[in-house]
């Protein structure tokens, strides 16, 4: 009776450490980390519209000195998402290039500046 618990506690330990293992074992495709340099495809399809008319600049570049600062950025939700990225030579400003790049280049966010608030009309349903 003494071996037949020995070997049924064994076959437990046994069981119970390769449970464990298989916990532990690292997924065999990692899902890899988000670029800081590249927005998500989500945000991307987030940010969809982008308007980068001079309109568009004048009304965000509130102290009319031709650059957007962050501050004045922060007025639009989108813009102010998507500043970092847009900001290429780091300097802490949007220039009228940096902003209009925002509308070439497929991989950076949209921002829709004709709202303060960088909201977009409700589209009907096609």
């Amino acid at each position: 009776m003494r071996k037949v618990l020995l070997v049924i506690s064994s076959v437990v330990l046994i069981c119970a450490a390769r449970y464990v293992m298989a916990q532990a074992t690292p997924q065999a495709h990692p899902i890899p980390p988000a670029s800081a340099s590249e927005p998500d495809r989500d945000t991307q399809l987030r940010l969809a519209t982008l308007d980068t008319s001079m309109a568009a600049f004048r009304k965000l570049d509130k102290d009319d000195d031709g650059r957007i600062s962050p501050l004045e950025a922060a007025d639009n939700a989108k813009l102010a998402a998507a500043f970092t990225l847009a900001d290429k030579d780091k300097d802490g400003y949007l220039s009228r290039e940096e902003f209009e790049a925002l509308g070439s280049n497929p991989h950076s966010s949209d921002v829709d500046a004709s709202s303060p608030s960088g909201d977009q009309p409700a589209q009907p349903p096609r």
